[in-house]
């Protein structure tokens, strides 16, 4: 049986997909109760870990541990966090352990059912304190959010624009921060920039995770989620985050000498269960490489390739879009992206490196694992399904600011 981790830390969830890729396609999936800590990423993470998990299981069956206490309400808490949400979206047989005569997967999805319904109610989406989420599974029945869609039609769905993006963006921002407490509101430039980073995202996803390998079908059961996190670190957890993770603890460092927060941040992650950036490349290039045989250098330019295909040729960084324009606009936010894509897993610490609008510059990450230039090494990760972006943007203390004036 496999278990997802009750500490979500991306370490335990890497251990996890290597699991599921030798573990064979049969194994049952166990799904802990409550949650401990959970370290950056880890959310968009666990989600990637059951998207990875159900591509490779074929029954399809999870196993649910009866809680001591509180069992009127443990159902529907697994709809209240966004990992186990999926795991029963994405699921055929849901079972208590020790009661494998009842399948409450029909009344769990129910739950989810109506959460879905219910998250454009409020245009931050789901929220469970410092988290707002939205939800986009199987689209076979559930269309589109007409937050996001024009329309609701499956032939014909097609993204909002970019100011509706940015303006549920904002909304979920500010409600995540101001749940975290601790930070100053954003400004309407920096709320700018966000919106055009998660909608320049929105369409990437859009593109490449939401199709089969036939690109006229979509994914059935399909599965993307967005998510803004309000992260208030204690100086305690703010040590135990530094010397827990090397590649953290060199970003939170750096922000020392900036005017931003070394404490207080937003989390904006996208995830979705498609083929992955090298795999959807695969199936729109069959000519290439086979995906067990090529270089991993061969499939990092891939992904760079992928997030770059709405680029423009111009040298004006506000028309640009597409990857440059991300890493422009995290540049100004002194942000930090993480990606984590079939075998890859990179990031860029732009308060650090700056991303620089020339040809010289070429979007250029580094390897999480050993954080050296991806042109230089690259560590080849377990195979996991679809693509998780995870996104760090710190704020301003309130305190600091009174301080200053």
């Amino acid at each position: 049986m496999l278990e997802l981790p009750a500490t979500l830390t991306i370490e335990k969830l890497e251990e996890f997909i290597e699991k599921v890729n030798s573990s064979g396609a049969v194994q049952p999936l166990n799904l802990p109760i409550g949650k401990k800590n959970i370290a950056f990423g880890a959310i968009a993470m666990a989600v990637q870990a059951v998207n990875t998990w159900a591509n490779v299981s074929t029954n399809k069956k999870i196993l649910l541990t009866r809680p001591s206490k509180n069992e009127a309400h443990y159902l529907p808490s697994l709809v209240e966090v966004p990992y186990k949400f999926a795991a029963a979206m994405m699921s055929k047989d849901i079972f208590y352990s020790n009661d494998l005569a009842i399948n409450v997967r029909r009344e769990i999805n129910n739950l989810a059912s109506e959460a879905i319904d219910d998250q454009s109610n409020e245009l931050f989406g789901q929220n469970h304190g410092r988290l707002c989420w939205y939800s986009f599974i199987d689209h076979s029945t559930k269309g589109f959010d007409s937050n996001f869609y024009l329309t609701s039609s499956l032939d014909h769905a097609e993204p909002r624009g970019l100011e509706q993006i940015r303006s549920i963006v904002s909304s979920m921002v500010d409600r995540s921060s101001s749940v975290a407490g601790g930070s100053v509101k954003l400004d309407d430039s920096s709320t700018d920039e966000l919106g055009r980073i998660f909608y320049e995202l929105f369409i990437n996803t859009h593109e490449h995770g939401s199709r089969d390998i036939n690109r006229s079908k979509w994914l059935r059961p399909g599965n993307r989620m967005i998510y803004t996190y309000g992260i208030n670190l204690s100086d305690s957890a703010v040590k135990n985050s530094q010397l827990n993770n090397k590649v953290l603890k060199e970003y939170i460092n750096g922000l020392k000498a900036s005017d931003k927060s070394t404490r207080r941040f937003i989390e904006l992650s996208i995830i979705d269960s498609g083929l992955g950036f090298y795999g959807r490349w695969l199936a729109d290039h069959p000519e290439e490489y086979s995906i067990k045989n090529a270089d991993i250098k061969r499939e990092y330019e891939i992904i760079k390739k992928c997030l770059k295909f709405r680029s423009s040729s111009t040298k004006n960084e506000i028309k640009g879009n597409g990857l440059p324009s991300v890493m422009a606009s995290l540049t100004r936010l002194n942000g930090f992206m993480k990606i984590r894509s079939n075998r890859t897993s990179i990031y860029r610490d732009f308060n650090l490196e700056p991303y620089k609008f020339n040809l010289e510059d070429d979007c250029v990450f580094m390897d999480w694992a050993t954080q050296k230039n991806c042109n230089d090494f690259i560590t080849e990760c377990p195979n996991a399904r679809g693509v998780s972006i995870t996104i760090l943007i710190p704020l301003s203390d309130r305190n600091d600011l009174k301080e200053e004036n």
